[in-house]
């Protein structure tokens, strides 16, 4: 029988994986339709989601430039607010 248990026991989780091959010609060839059907404007959605090479670096870049600018904005905002706090004590005596 055995002593009453507190909490449940662990299963084990089973996944169904299946490996995909990957082939780098036939990905680039993909993209090169993709560009020749932008430049020629017949664009499907299909080639919307073709990531290229460096897509994810690029992105990167951009949301850390984005970061750094919100983080400007905020350290200027406070500064601000941190004057006109001071400001606001010595005319109207708060402390």
């Amino acid at each position: 029988m055995g002593l009453p248990r507190f909490f449940p026991e662990m299963k084990i989780h089973e996944f169904e994986y299946i490996p995909r091959y990957y082939d780098p010609r036939k990905e680039s060839l993909k993209i090169r339709r993709a560009r020749i059907r932008k430049e020629l404007g017949k664009e499907d959605e299909e080639d919307i989601r073709i990531l290229q090479p460096g897509t994810f670096r690029r992105m990167y870049d951009r949301r850390k430039g984005d970061l750094k600018q919100a983080n400007i904005r905020r350290t200027v905002l406070f500064v601000v607010l941190l004057v006109g706090a001071y400001f606001a004590n010595e005319y109207f005596h708060f402390f």
